[in-house]
């Protein structure tokens, strides 16, 4: 791929080792910030195609000036180990890793080979993806692990990391740190010096510690990632050329779907609707989506892999936030999980996400004692969406654990497959009739729970049962046209 940056670009050298083609571009046109931005983005979506490679060169000191750090203040890390005649052997690396119950630090060494005439290089290491990331000035992250395993790049700014142990660490600009404490007690990560701090993260393959060191790439990961980058840029490009709002147009919606399809045909058949409704015509949402496959999302459901599931989620709020989008929802209630919905909003801190349990919440004004009906993962005492409903000052009412047991098999075995059974129907309009005697309102905390109601069934409970999907939906048409 081509990559257009400024001749006064620090990345150009960094990308040419890549293999992609650096196009120069007169400092006028483009600001070295924004040809900065502008490479990166084609970098991640590159890595984001498949196992991709990059190159470590050197330390990054040179980006922190221009994201606002000013000179260096001095590397706090280890110098790279030298010959006799100065020049490093390798690029030498921190290294936080965990036995699987404590954390500790460690040093790791990635040999030098010649470079020829560009220096010397390591060998290719392949990534999972890239992240950019900003954190506010007073960030202060208690115990925690590491999402994944992952290389970090500080462009600016100063930060402190500790173990268990009492053993810390300081990183300043230009510094980078192999993360791989992904078990046990973790860490804790703060700011030093009060700025808002930027930096890279480079996720690593899990397939062992360092088996990947002397990885090549193939010609298939090379051509995908080519490919991707060719994308992004289109994509890119249909997002610069739209301004956000402009002309009167619908904000554009992001979709996270296929979990299932059928509700995710039905969110966006709602959505449109609801923007025809409201403007006329042959008016229609702008709306992108991205759908997984459900299967793999379901599996890390039912292991209760929640931080992967949350990974997943980035992965696409990410995707969808380079197509231009201005708010996100999760098409699905159980996904909601707030462990990986929160991952959700950290990958994605500028767009908003419009929360299911709160656009529900919303609707049952006037209502005292409501049944939450679901899955396993959400009609439950201590589920994510009860939190939020008890929050409103609602009291939550749950259903037999026998019928809660059925219910969950239903949505999984059948409906998520797109079956639905008349006896099927049948048995759930009895069980809100039965909930409905003690509540003023009952809850389809799942996203297919509607299919079990025909449109007789639908007006009759009109204002009584509420379908999370359409809340939810409806609460997209009032944000796209800027209602709320």
């Amino acid at each position: 791929p081509e990559i257009i940056a400024t001749a006064a670009c620090p990345l150009r050298k960094l990308i040419a080792t890549a293999g992609a083609h650096v196009l120069p571009v007169g400092c006028n046109s483009m600001p070295p910030q924004r040809a900065i931005c502008l490479c990166l983005f084609l970098c991640v979506h590159a890595a984001h195609a498949g196992p991709c490679r990059f190159t470590l060169r050197r330390p990054l000191c040179s980006l922190s000036c221009l994201f606002g750090a000013g000179r260096c203040k001095g590397s706090m890390q280890k110098v790279p180990s030298s010959e006799s005649g100065g020049a490093p052997t390798a690029w030498e690396m921190v290294h936080l890793k965990d036995d699987g119950v404590e954390s500790s630090w460690s040093t790791v060494s990635f040999p030098f080979v010649s470079g020829g005439d560009i220096g010397k290089m390591t060998e290719r290491l392949p990534c999972d993806g890239v992240w950019l990331r900003w954190t506010h000035g007073s960030y202060n992250y208690k115990w925690h692990n590491a999402p994944r395993r992952q290389i970090i790049a500080s462009l600016n700014g100063h930060v402190e990391a500790s173990v268990g142990s009492g053993d810390t660490r300081r990183f300043g600009p230009g510094e980078t740190l192999l993360v791989e404490d992904t078990r046990g007690e973790g860490h804790c990560t703060k700011s030093l010096d009060g700025v808002g701090r930027w930096s890279i993260f480079i996720a690593l393959p899990d397939d062992g510690p360092l088996a990947w060191l002397f990885a090549r790439p193939t010609t298939r990961e090379l051509a995908l990632a080519a490919l991707a980058a060719l994308a992004a840029a289109a994509l890119a490009a249909c997002a610069l050329r739209r301004p956000s709002g402009a002309g009167g147009l619908p904000r554009r919606i992001g979709l996270i779907g296929g979990l299932a399809p059928a509700s995710t045909i039905d969110y966006y058949r709602r959505i449109n609707a609801g923007v025809r409704e409201r403007l006329g015509g042959r008016h229609a949402a702008e709306a992108v989506l991205f759908s997984f496959d459900q299967a793999s999302v379901i599996e890390l459901e039912f292991a209760q892999r929640w931080e992967e599931v949350g990974e997943q989620l980035a992965r696409a709020g990410l995707a969808l936030a380079a197509a231009g989008c201005e708010a996100l929802l999760v098409c699905c209630n159980s996904v909601h999980h707030e462990v990986a919905f929160e991952a959700l909003r950290r990958a994605v801190p500028r767009v908003p996400v419009l929360h299911i349990a709160d656009a529900t919440a919303a609707a049952l004004s006037g209502k005292r004692r409501v049944a939450l009906l679901g899955t396993a993962f959400t009609a439950n005492e201590n589920s994510f969406f009860a939190q939020r409903l008890r929050r409103r000052g609602l009291e939550v009412v749950l259903d037999e654990p026998a019928a809660r047991a059925e219910l969950d098999r239903l949505i999984y075995d059948e409906l998520t497959v797109d079956v639905v059974r008349e006896e099927a129907a049948s048995w759930f309009v009895a069980r809100l009739e039965r909930l409905l005697v003690r509540c003023d309102a009952v809850v389809l905390g799942c996203t297919e729970l509607s299919m079990l109601l025909d449109a007789e069934a639908r007006k009759r409970y009109a204002g009584v049962v509420f379908d999370t999907a359409t809340l939810h939906a409806e609460a997209a048409v009032r944000f796209a046209l800027r209602e709320e």
